[in-house]
């Protein structure tokens, strides 16, 4: 089996990008990166990455130099755990021009939260199709309000774009219940802030999480791609999932799953 821990970010701050992020394990890796997680962010019960910026909630009255410090001892542990991650970002005021006179895509992705979200589902399973992977994948999503969104996106992958059956489920929780969830919600973050102009620098906390740029797969659409991704939505559309490239950075991080089948 393998699990893969979903979360968004820019969908409640009027963020000009919307990320959708995921990082994909098997039990036994989860396992182990939550024991390393769990002491490492003592005396914090549940690491929200906006609060830790912010320095607000569970971080409200740290020092500048204390919250500085606590990311630079949490971020490597999901980094050393060689899963896995996929973000998906989308230039709002892009997306919707792109959109325009498209009701046709509108009706079938909606918003584009739910656009993203079915693109990191779909490449996590395109990824599992080209691997010709037997294991079952455990979708777990933070709980928000675009749950009905998300279900509708999912059973569409499943139905969809899932032509070898794999199976698949989605569970929606909370990260104190879920506490993987906190490692989706950095990457998410992380995404965020990285897409809303990549000609920009990296910040240092991204490129923690991605030092050798094969860990983490990412896809920005924005002015300079928007047509890419409208084409890309009608090949899901229109079923034609062998015309969509996953790209070289998908399958090099998809190396670090480890054993099993799905080594390409």
């Amino acid at each position: 089996m393998l699990k893969a821990y979903v979360d968004e970010s820019g969908t409640h701050d009027g963020s000009p990008v919307v990320t959708v992020a995921a990082y994909i394990g098997r039990p036994a890796q989860w396992r182990e990166w939550t024991k390393q997680w769990n002491v490492a962010k003592r005396p914090i019960k549940v690491y929200h990455a906006t609060d830790c910026a912010n320095l607000e909630g569970e971080f409200k009255g740290w020092a500048e130099d204390r919250q500085i410090s606590f990311v630079k001892k949490m971020l490597p542990i999901t980094t050393a755990s060689n899963m896995p991650g996929v973000v998906v970002g989308i230039n709002l005021n892009e997306y919707r021009r792109a959109m325009e006179g498209r009701p046709d895509l509108e009706e079938l992705f909606g918003s584009p939260y739910a656009a993203c979200f079915q693109w990191v589902v779909q490449i996590i399973m395109n990824f599992a199709i080209g691997a010709e992977s037997t294991e079952s994948i455990r979708f777990v999503h933070e709980t928000n309000a675009h749950k009905a969104e998300a279900l509708e996106s999912f059973f569409w992958v499943e139905k969809m774009g899932n032509p070898q059956g794999t199976k698949i489920s989605l569970t929606f929780g909370d990260k104190d219940e879920y506490t993987p969830l906190q490692a989706a919600d950095i990457l998410a973050y992380e995404g965020n802030k990285r897409m809303r102009d990549p000609s920009k620098a990296e910040r240092r906390s991204w490129t923690a999480l991605d030092p050798d740029k094969t860990r983490i797969f990412a896809a920005h659409y924005g002015r300079e791609n928007m047509v890419g991704l409208i084409s890309r939505l009608e090949m899901i559309r229109d079923r034609k999932f062998d015309q969509i490239d996953r790209g070289t950075g998908w399958r090099a991080a998809a190396q670090a799953i480890g054993r099993g089948p799905l080594v390409m």
